[in-house]
């Protein structure tokens, strides 16, 4: 690069402008905020909440294109409670924050994200792992993960400490990543997994396998396939996810779709069967058994705005405890179902 080049960048570098080296930062989020009603066992409760349709979020996003096809990169995204505007407990930037390079190669990202055992069964969720009919009930309670700790930490979904690597999108439709999280000595805290898959047209497939240290050194494991197909205005949904730790495994099984009609109106349907077997500890867990069942609509306003309703409800067998929501506290046994109608807007 000749002088009078390096002068123009140095004089343009507040305004991201060198050609070489060129910045931008995004400013981006979710306001999500629904009238709920809860009802598990003999108990009801009617509030605000956040997040029924996607997760209300406030994220800072930095990308600077280092030329040749290579770009630096750092996000930083916080979980944001429009209910009561209080945000995640524990930190701040409790959704993601890493800092990556990328290229030819793929990418390679460093810091706290989620887990490729997380996503591969995640981004097939009917529902969008929000509201009502999250799936991700069924993995980020101690009944969940069957007291592995791994709930506790967040593992379950995201991970700290963690180094991961993602395929380049050059491949032919072909996907994958690694990653692995060194959990720095902290109980719970440590992962490592992949996932690949491929995805073409209407069509997205994918299998992960992820192993994460529970309390005591005890490993739990997870494996999942996934997939969706896009026929005309329906996508159709499936996955089927093995948590196995110690002597107890759960599989869960859910099928769903979204049909868009008109380009307006959305109407989702979902069915979810989660299967305990094996014993923890002294306790037999073949009964522990949970179905769900859910139902939803939404009319997109706008681009970035969308009215929604959502209907779920969960039959708990033996000593399964899962619920739609809380409070009020979920109720072993007994059936959990809830109501939801909500506005999102995404900025």
């Amino acid at each position: 690069m000749n002088p009078h080049r390096i002068a123009i960048c140095m004089a343009l570098a507040a305004t991201a402008s060198c050609a070489s080296a060129q910045s931008t930062a995004t400013v981006f989020g979710v306001a999500d905020l629904s009238v709920r009603r809860v009802t598990n066992g003999p108990a009801t409760v009617t509030g605000l909440s956040s997040g029924g349709a996607a997760a209300s979020r406030l994220g800072f996003r930095v990308v600077e294109d280092l030329g040749g096809g290579y770009a630096a990169s750092a996000w930083l995204e916080s979980t944001v409670n429009f209910d009561d505007g209080t945000t995640n407990a524990a930190r701040f930037f409790n959704r993601r924050s890493t800092v990556s390079l990328s290229g030819p190669f793929g990418e390679v990202r460093l810091g706290h994200d989620l887990t490729p055992s997380y996503t591969g069964f995640g981004e097939f969720d009917t529902f969008g792992v929000s509201g009502l009919a999250d799936q991700g009930k069924f993995y980020s309670t101690a009944a969940g993960v069957f007291g592995s700790g791994i709930d506790a930490t967040g593992v379950w979904a995201r991970a700290d400490n963690m180094v991961a690597y993602y395929t380049p999108n050059t491949l032919g439709g072909f996907y994958g990543q690694l990653a692995v999280a060194m959990g720095e000595g902290a109980p719970s805290k440590k992962y490592r997994g992949g996932r690949i898959g491929y995805a073409q047209g209407p069509v997205n497939v994918t299998a992960a396998y992820g192993l994460f240290d529970g309390i005591g050194g005890n490993t739990l494991r997870r494996s999942s396939v996934a997939g969706s197909y896009t026929w005309g205005p329906a996508k159709f949904y499936g996955s089927v996810v093995r948590n196995a730790y110690l002597g107890a495994s759960r599989l869960v099984t859910q099928v769903g779709t979204v049909v868009t009609v008109a380009g307006l109106h959305k109407i989702k349907l979902n069915y979810t069967r989660a299967d305990t077997s094996g014993v923890l500890g002294k306790a037999w867990l073949d009964r522990n058994d949970a179905t769900q069942v859910a139902v939803g609509y939404a009319y997109d306003l706008s681009k970035r705005t969308t009215l929604y309703a959502t209907y779920a409800t969960i039959s708990n067998k033996g000593d399964a405890n899962f619920a739609v929501g809380t409070p009020p506290a979920a109720a072993p046994g007994r059936r959990s179902r809830g109501t939801e109608f909500g506005i999102s807007h995404r900025f």
